[in-house]
């Protein structure tokens, strides 16, 4: 199999795809300045184009600012874009009443990670947010690129050279060390088994994204829902078609469904039915997958924010505020459950104490029936 690396043409000669975003972004600008010593010609040997990451990772290095410079200037900004829009809050029943995305991330880290205690939570919430904004769009064509050829390699080092624009605060931090280690680890695996996806890596932020996205519908988490149903239904039909397991699903009544290329919101057009296109077994197995994927995420964030007081809550707050409509009303995540869950992270302490260390609930069968 011929392996694509959608970065080749970013790279210049004896620059690999093995070198941090910011390894090359150096090596990159050291032969730029080649030059032909003639007396009368002197253009660049060597013309160097470098990838949106390198250029990220030359700027996040050659950042000089205090970390007070810049918690002052992402207060200053998130107040001009408070008062353009005319909010008190940055966030609105549970979604962004502002738009931070256009920060770069170190200024963003210090929002998300209330560097200084500077910030509300609302706006660490939306600073977390705009930072999984900025991967997802990173991510979106290497992924693409990935589901279509395999290359699961470049698609690790993307992700590898986007956490290396990070500042030197988040660096530092337990959760960069975390990602780093299992992005290394998913790469490693992609190299050594070409064509297939990484598998069983904690903390693996591809996979999640993978997993997010899903690639049986396009578009999923934008495109009118009704339709998004449609999609879903022919899909499933399709998928129906092509079983062979023994106990995979071969019609809509009966059967294993495989929903792992379903995004979560083409999973709620299955569990709310909303056209009757779907069969009650169709929208068990649906509301089971939901379930699932709801517990396995309240686990990776209560053990990944073990070490963050508060954390645990603000992760919560923040998976509320990146679900669709659709996903909360399947997801039983509704508006009452977000302003309980707001109130109590202000007594965080309590909020902690319902879930067990494995991420089990501690008492009650789920979060929504403990609330």
């Amino acid at each position: 199999m011929t392996t694509i690396n959608p970065y080749a043409s970013t790279y210049a000669p004896g620059l690999t795809a093995g070198q941090t975003a910011a390894q090359r972004a150096s090596q990159a600008a050291s032969q730029a300045k080649t030059r032909d010593q003639s007396e009368t010609i002197n253009t660049p040997a060597v013309n160097v184009t470098l990838s949106p990451a390198a250029q990220a990772a030359l700027k996040a290095q050659t950042d000089a600012r205090t970390i007070e410079t810049v918690v002052a200037e992402a207060k200053a900004q998130i107040t001009a874009r408070l008062k353009a829009a005319g909010a008190a809050s940055a966030l609105k029943d549970g979604a962004p009443a502002i738009d931070l995305t256009a920060l770069d991330r170190r200024t963003l880290h210090a929002v998300a990670s209330n560097k200084g205690g500077q910030f509300p939570m609302e706006q660490q919430v939306v600073a977390a947010l705009a930072l999984k904004s900025q991967q997802d769009a990173m991510l979106a064509g290497p992924a693409a690129q990935a589901r279509l050829t395999g290359d699961y390699t470049s698609l690790y080092q993307a992700a590898l050279d986007h956490l290396d624009t990070a500042g030197p605060e988040e660096k530092a931090s337990a959760a960069w060390s975390r990602e780093h280690e299992a992005l290394v680890e998913g790469r490693k695996q992609a190299i050594a088994r070409p064509g297939l996806a990484p598998a069983g890596v904690a903390n693996d932020s591809v996979a999640a994204y993978m997993k997010e996205t899903g690639s049986a519908v396009a578009g999923a988490k934008t495109r009118d829902f009704s339709k998004v149903a449609g999609d879903v239904r022919l899909a499933l039909d399709k998928q129906y078609e092509l079983a062979f397991a023994p106990e995979a699903a071969k019609d809509r009544d009966s059967g294993e469904i495989d929903f792992r290329r379903f995004d979560d919101r083409s999973l709620s057009a299955i569990a709310l039915n909303k056209d009757d296109q779907f069969s009650t077994h169709e929208i068990a197995q649906a509301k089971a997958e939901l379930r699932s994927r709801d517990s396995a995420a309240i686990k990776a964030s209560y053990q990944s924010t073990a070490d963050e007081a508060g954390g645990f809550g603000k992760a919560m707050i923040t998976r509320y505020a990146a679900m669709t409509t659709e996903e909360r009303q399947a997801a039983g995540w509704t508006p009452d459950l977000y302003a309980k869950m707001t109130d109590l992270q202000a007594s965080r302490e309590k909020l902690a104490q319902m879930f067990n260390a494995d991420g089990s609930v501690a008492g009650p069968a789920s979060l929504l029936d403990w609330l």
